[in-house]
């Protein structure tokens, strides 16, 4: 049988949960082995517009009871369900990206309590290692990210240690921006950013298939790629298998693309998972008459991640998400 097809078998235990900073309850499901071992959670749909991770933590409550073999895997279908059901992105009636809101602020705005609720859940639970399950762009490649750790006196070992967990999805690994981007992103205050950064506790994203709906191929490998996580902390058998798209070489960091200094039509002149070299086309900008206003050119060798679901683009927009080697 294959490791991804749910056995018949007892089924995760499903808890109370929890309840955000508005009154929206959040479930959660449990599954205990007899083994003592880490303590983990997985966490899904923080976008509300990202779905995909949903169905992938159905698919792990399904086959983690009988292949547990040691710890606690803690299951969050969705952590932003009202922005599931608007599909859109933010929890409704809330500006700031609910994943640039931790560790969270229990008097503060929708997106800031629902961060502090969630952050008191995992620190109650006593989490050793979380995962965070998005999607990028229909049509980007796979991969897993791993946040800059920036501070704290082990800094150096807890980053070695988030690469190694996210190399075992079998995706081609990225870390994140540089450290003085990385916080001007405001990345150290998404959950897996502060986790690592504030608590010591070892994180890393799985951005895998399209954004707005439940696609099989990309459930499959989204749950594949996370048993290969829990199978590196030791938690389970089933390794993943290197994934046809990953890219060795590296190690490689996420980079923008070149911004545009005009508006138009977006066409990419590579796929996602494309090499390109300093100096290559990557894309053009086209009026609707078909005259080429804009070549946006690569400023480094490396690879494209993802393009925009978008099809005309402003002035100063960032065309495209890159890999470049992380000197």
């Amino acid at each position: 049988m294959s490791p991804l097809s749910p056995r018949t078998g007892p089924a995760a235990w499903v808890e109370p949960g929890f309840v955000d900073g508005v009154g929206v309850a959040l479930p959660l499901l449990t599954v205990r082995s007899a083994a003592p071992g880490p303590v983990v959670a997985i966490g899904a749909n923080i976008h509300g517009d990202e779905v995909n991770g949903v169905a992938v933590v159905h698919r792990l409550a399904a086959w983690l009871p009988q292949q547990l073999a040691r710890g606690v895997v803690h299951l969050m279908p969705s952590l932003n369900p009202r922005g599931l059901d608007e599909g859109q992105r933010r929890i409704p009636g809330d500006d700031l990206d609910p994943n640039r809101a931790y560790p969270g602020n229990a008097a503060g705005s929708p997106a800031e309590r629902l961060a502090w609720r969630v952050w008191q859940e995992l620190r109650a639970r006593g989490t050793q290692l979380y995962i965070d399950l998005h999607t990028d762009a229909t049509g980007a490649m796979p991969y897993a990210i791993v946040d800059r750790v920036v501070q704290g006196s082990d800094a150096r070992a807890l980053a070695e240690r988030c690469v190694r967990l996210a190399e075992g999805t079998g995706l081609t690994v990225l870390r994140e921006y540089p450290a003085d981007r990385y916080l001007r992103f405001d990345l150290h205050r998404s959950l897996p950013g502060a986790l690592v950064n504030q608590r010591g506790v070892a994180a890393l994203t799985i951005e895998v298939g399209p954004r707005r709906c439940i696609d099989a191929e990309a459930v499959d490998l989204g749950t594949q790629a996370t048993i290969g996580v829990l199978a590196a902390a030791g938690l389970c058998a089933g390794a993943a298998p290197p994934h046809g798209s990953r890219k060795g070489g590296g190690p490689w960091r996420r980079e923008g693309g070149p911004r545009t200094t005009r508006a138009g039509l977006l066409v990419p002149l590579l796929r996602p998972g494309q090499d390109f070299h300093r100096g290559d086309s990557l894309a053009e900008l086209r009026e609707l008459d078909g005259t080429v206003i804009e070549r946006l050119v690569a400023r480094f060798d490396g690879f494209v991640v993802a393009w925009p679901e978008v099809g005309r683009v402003g002035s100063g927009t960032t065309c495209a998400t890159l890999a470049i080697r992380d000197e």
